[in-house]
């Protein structure tokens, strides 16, 4: 699947590369592809564990001077939630042996941020993030006394908040050699939320997303060949 959503992804960088022709591919702007894992956690839930999910996307490098840069992102697909809910949507008496529930979300992320160059290879990134809601549920899975397994779900994207505001931070590393101004970045970055995930108090839960994320970033850049001898 995440091989599925890269490859499309790469496509639609690529389209825009060829709609903005070499624009869209020197050191001052270009556009990259992100693709990596969400780990998030509710920290205002006792009793929850992290849980995780994979996350894609492109992004937009803009060049401000040599040691700044204004860098957002599209993000489509950017799960959080978490694990351990007490909460279940089944009769858990008599029939049912254990069970767990966990929150499943998943955010259009666009993180507005400004890129600051520490070394040739080294970067910290920090700015606003605003984030789109595109589904939210709570899923319940078990085992049942007869020792068949089962899950039970239920939408509850009417109960949550439909946008979320946040601050991710990000530290970043070139860790392919750079040829010209390309190449491979790691990026590790922590997103704080900042607004409550629900709604009301109709679910008797409060709290905020916190995320980490780790992803490699593939530059789409014109590299300069190499000089003759």
């Amino acid at each position: 699947m995440l091989m599925g959503l890269v490859q499309e992804s790469r496509g639609q960088a690529a389209l825009l590369v060829l709609i903005f022709g070499d624009k869209a591919a020197t050191e001052n702007f270009h556009f990259t592809l992100d693709a990596g894992i969400n780990l998030s956690r509710m920290p205002g839930v006792s009793g929850t564990t992290s849980a995780y999910g994979f996350n894609f996307g492109l992004g937009t490098y803009i060049k401000l001077n040599e040691d700044w840069a204004f860098t957002p992102e599209f993000k489509p697909l950017s799960p959080k939630g978490g694990n351990g809910f007490e909460r279940a949507f089944v009769d858990t008496s008599g029939t049912v042996g254990s069970y767990a529930t966990r929150l499943e979300l998943n955010y259009i992320d666009v993180p507005l941020q400004l890129h600051r160059g520490i070394s040739e290879r080294f970067y910290v990134r920090a700015g606003p993030q605003v984030s789109f809601l595109t589904s939210g549920k709570l899923a319940t899975t078990g085992d049942l006394v007869g020792g068949d397994d089962f899950t039970v779900t239920k939408d509850i994207q009417d109960e949550l908040q439909p946008i979320e505001l946040s601050v991710p931070v990000d530290l970043g590393v070139v860790f392919t050699k750079p040829r010209g101004f390309k190449g491979i970045d790691l990026r590790v970055r922590y997103c704080f939320g900042l607004t409550e995930v629900f709604a009301d108090n109709s679910l008797g839960i409060s709290s905020t997303n916190s995320t980490f994320q780790f992803f490699l970033s593939f530059p789409f850049v014109n590299v300069d060949p190499a000089p003759s001898h």
